[in-house]
């Protein structure tokens, strides 16, 4: 069955919606500096874990999204 044009509309919102959450989320990530810890026993962070711990649920996403839009498309029959 292909998407009608609302379930077309509803899952480009959602598209949006996520995107522009994943937008902040990252800008978050890019524009905290990474503070010396004020106790030893403290680990510092390290800035590459916290790019990946951004862009692999990125990823994730637009798989999810990328099949999602696939099965909406497929015809059936």
């Amino acid at each position: 069955m292909l998407a009608s044009p609302l379930t077309s509309a509803l899952f480009w919102s959602g598209v949006a919606i996520c995107a522009v959450a994943q937008v902040f989320i990252m800008r978050a990530v890019f524009r905290t500096l990474p503070a010396a810890p004020t106790n030893s026993a403290v680990p510092a962070p390290r800035r590459w874990v916290e790019i990946v711990q951004v862009l692999l649920p990125i990823l994730g996403l637009a798989a999810v999204f990328y099949g999602a839009w696939q099965s909406l498309s497929l015809p059936t029959g």
